[in-house]
């Protein structure tokens, strides 16, 4: 059925239904802000702080972070042993012997860190019963030797996982901001996360005697880790919080400034729009910074747990790469959190000299 329209004017809205209708508004239009570019959310923001209280947005600074530094810069120095060049045929049929016949090789003499580690899991595995039998046919000085060899590479066991992993091509990788064009294929991040923690519980066992290996699989994982952009999440991170010191610029001005400080205090407007700003801030720039850092936080976390186990050995170097990282990550963490303190001081009226005064 047809409604009828009659010719009864329509009222027109106050002042105040206005002001709702506008934040009705400005909330239904949240989730299309989010679908342009990255930055458009935080763009937005800085906007309506500007709206809200008068004051210029700043030039976004954007802070890198301290570079991870170059695997030749990490390597940690593990002297040859004096059984590499042992003639082989002297172990007779122990099945060590195949592990001296691969260190003799070209390939072996110039192996990457992680093939030196799994040729060396490969020795401490097949040691024990070689010498066992040697020992068992009288031949002691030969048994001596390898068991010195055997007891020498389980003290170097924490270097060696560190070269192939931490200080490592595939890890470095790993933490760069941007990928290096054909270097390593992207990962999956679940691939990643799951391939990092593959590597810790596969170090837990070498740590603890138990030096079986799959070779081929432990360099498809070290190939899953050096793809999964741990690096990248966290510049994301800091790029988002770049713009929050920016908001940082815009609230510290409004409360050293006695007319914003005052405006906010008298005029109901400028508490409208600031509160708008407040709820925008809550609503959509909070949830983003916090979705990075989860992010983020997933791929650090089996890192920092491999850097624990291997903590009495990390190179110099390498602490103080991590200490940079571990304060730029506590400073990302914290910067939603000291920027809502803002906005409340600034809602309350600034409670600053500046507030005070004006009112």
């Amino acid at each position: 059925m047809r409604q009828r329209h009659t010719s009864r004017p329509v009222p027109r809205p106050g002042p105040g239904r206005v002001a709702r209708y506008l934040g009705y508004l400005a909330i239904a239009l949240l989730p299309a802000c989010q679908s342009g570019e990255p930055d458009s959310a935080f763009k937005r923001y800085l906007n309506q702080l500007d709206l809200a209280l008068s004051v210029a947005v700043p030039a976004i600074e954007h802070v890198t972070a301290a570079p991870v530094p170059g695997a030749g810069e990490l390597q940690l120095a593990i002297p040859p042993g004096d059984i590499d060049g042992l003639d082989f045929l002297q172990l007779g049929s122990c099945a060590l012997q195949a592990n001296f016949v691969k260190r003799q090789t070209r390939l072996a003499q110039f192996a990457k860190p992680s093939q030196r580690l799994l040729l060396e899991l490969e020795y401490l595995r097949l040691a024990p019963a070689c010498i066992q039998r040697l020992r068992d046919g009288g031949r002691h000085p030969l048994a001596d030797q390898l068991e010195a060899a055997r007891r020498e590479k389980q003290g170097q066991l924490p270097a060696l996982i560190f070269n192939a992993t931490l200080g490592s091509d595939e890890y470095r990788s790993f933490w760069l901001a941007a990928p290096i064009t054909g270097e390593y294929p992207r990962s999956d991040s679940s691939a990643a996360v799951s391939a990092l923690e593959t590597i810790n519980h596969q170090t837990r066992r070498w740590l603890s005697g138990d030096y079986r290996a799959r070779n081929r699989a432990f360099e498809l994982l070290l190939s899953e880790i050096a793809g999964g952009g741990g690096g990248q999440k966290r510049r994301a991170w800091s790029r988002q919080v770049d713009w929050l010191v920016a908001a940082d610029t815009i609230a510290g001005q409004s409360l050293a400034s006695a007319a914003v400080c005052s405006a906010v205090n008298v005029n109901p407007m400028t508490r409208r729009r600031l509160a708008l700003a407040r709820s925008y801030f809550t609503g959509v720039i909070q949830p983003l910074a916090t979705q990075s850092q989860l992010h983020y936080l997933e791929m650090e976390a089996p890192v920092a747990a491999l850097e624990a186990q291997l903590s009495a050995i990390l190179p110099p170097r390498y602490r103080r790469w991590l200490t940079d990282r571990n304060q730029h990550v506590a400073a990302l963490a914290s910067a939603p959190g000291q920027h809502l303190a803002q906005l409340d001081r600034i809602q309350q009226g600034c409670n600053t000299e500046a507030g005070l005064a004006a009112r």
